[in-house]
């Protein structure tokens, strides 16, 4: 019996000892992999997803050429409505331009500003694209919404507090029923203006990244066309402002 026993307890310490050293190794081809995944990842500039290979450099996406800013390594008709959107800009006569540009979590975020030529004042135009690398897709502005948990109410809520409220006392005409408001009447009917806002932004709002913060633009008299009048509708500036962080 002892014998037995014996070969017993054997039997049982060499499969704990099997499982050890099978767990053991295993956590180590686990981490040998992440490594040299991370290591290639930094030395390259690339990762794979589902045998894509995703890069970290700009430049393997964006080549500048005058003033155009070309798409590369990405589907056609991304590519081509880019293009196609700068065409448009490009009809009018540009004084300056800049880009910013980068890869932030699988995401190429680019803005393209515009110095354009204007009879009254030179104005500003914005192009932006976010592409999801990963699925080879333009993400809408609603994705970058929600990726930093923000909402189109909360941004509304943002721009009146900052730029419509009216902080003095003087009357202005509401831009849609043309009724005439003091500056107390319209303070207090905020929620109303807050709302005509939040409506207004998906149709005029650019999202772009920088530096791994989340930022929208709109332009500010987009803004006061569902407020109210002002004397400064043909200003063409933009409201330049951080959403959140990836």
């Amino acid at each position: 019996m002892k014998k037995k026993n014996k070969k017993k307890n054997i039997y049982k310490y060499d499969n704990k000892r099997f499982i050890l050293v099978f767990t053991m190794m295993f956590c180590l081809v686990i981490s040998m992999s992440t490594y040299w995944m991370y290591a290639y990842k930094h030395k390259y500039g690339k990762n794979y997803f589902d045998n894509k290979i995703i890069s970290y450099k700009v430049s393997d996406y964006v080549d500048t050429d005058g003033n155009y800013v070309y798409l590369k390594n990405i589907d056609k008709e991304i590519i081509n409505t880019f293009i196609n959107k700068q065409k448009e800009v490009l009809k009018n006569n540009v004084i300056d331009m800049s880009v910013t540009k980068g890869i932030y979590k699988d995401i190429l975020s680019i803005k393209i500003s515009y110095v354009l030529y204007g009879e009254l004042s030179n104005y500003e135009d914005v192009i932006t694209i976010n592409i999801d690398l990963k699925n080879n897709k333009v993400l809408s502005n609603d994705d970058m919404i929600d990726m930093v948990k923000g909402s189109y109410k909360d941004i509304a809520t943002d721009i009146f507090n900052e730029y419509i409220k009216i902080n003095n006392n003087r009357e202005v005409v509401d831009a849609i029923t043309e009724e005439k408001l003091s500056s107390s009447v319209f303070n207090n009917n905020s929620e109303k203006y807050i709302i005509r806002i939040r409506e207004k932004l998906p149709e005029v709002m650019n999202i772009y990244i920088e530096n791994n913060e989340v930022y929208y633009l709109v332009r500010k008299y987009e803004i006061n066309k569902v407020c109210y009048y002002t004397n400064t509708d043909i200003n063409m500036g933009y409201i330049n402002k951080k959403i959140g962080k990836l």
